[in-house]
């Protein structure tokens, strides 16, 4: 296969320091470094390529930026989210002891209020007891009497 190649005339001003240099590179190559074109052409890919990798990494760290706002956006909605969740069941627990705890005084409250009836005919037995205990003691005052006879 034949290789074609194409001529290009190229100037370099000397009074600019790159384009001096780079006459300067080219004037110090030797056979087996290659020919002018095959050396320009892989510093120019060279530069290309990394530009582009430059860009694609611009691109990339830009997308990651993104993703990261966009997952601290995601992360703020789902603690917003818990929050309202665990605030709902706390809630619904709240409700849920209350019952039971209702449910546990009134197995206990018809006692208490039982007992009060009690205390209640408590008093009215203390009284009957106080009048029991006059007649009594009017009793034993006459029994006391009758033996001492």
């Amino acid at each position: 296969m034949k290789k074609t190649y194409k001529c290009s005339n190229i100037k370099f001003c000397m009074d600019d320091e790159n384009q001096r240099r780079t006459w300067e590179y080219l004037q110090s190559l030797s056979r087996r470094d290659g020919s002018y074109g095959k050396v320009l052409s892989d510093a120019f890919v060279a530069v290309l390529d990394r530009e582009t990798q430059i860009r694609a990494d611009d691109e990339m760290d830009s997308r990651l930026e993104l993703a990261e706002q966009e997952f601290g956006k995601l992360a703020e909605l789902l603690d917003r989210i818990l929050e309202q969740k665990f605030h709902k069941m706390t809630q619904e627990m709240q409700e849920v002891f209350a019952e039971q705890i209702s449910r546990g005084f009134n197995e206990y409250v018809p006692e208490y209020h039982s007992g009060m009836n009690v205390s209640a005919d408590k008093a009215d037995t203390d009284g009957m007891e106080q009048m029991q205990e006059a007649e009594l003691s009017e009793d034993m005052m006459a029994f006391a009497f009758a033996v001492g006879e």
